[in-house]
């Protein structure tokens, strides 16, 4: 798995930008979708997806120890649906 942190030496490598530099965007650009999504907008990334913050319905759940049936709440979900083109690559 590659993480943040290779990401940036990469894209500060393919730019010539300093390693510090690409760190700073990429933080502002996560904080600003998470941030932007929290308040209930969609960010869309043309040609790689959208941001979305979900609904999942309350739903009744079976403890598979106690066999107990239980109520699970509601709960809002982070959710990330690629594009076409990032889907079918």
């Amino acid at each position: 798995m590659v993480g943040v942190t290779e990401l940036r030496k990469v894209v500060a490598k393919k730019t010539g930008l300093k390693e510090k530099d690409v760190k700073a965007v990429f933080d502002t650009l996560f904080k600003e979708v998470i941030d932007r999504v929290n308040k209930g907008d969609k960010v869309a990334i043309k040609q790689f997806g959208v941001f979305m913050r979900k609904t999942q319905k309350a739903k009744k759940a079976k403890n598979p120890r106690t066999k107990a049936v239980i109520n699970v709440p509601s709960k809002k979900k982070f959710v990330f649906r690629p594009s076409k083109k990032v889907k079918y690559l």
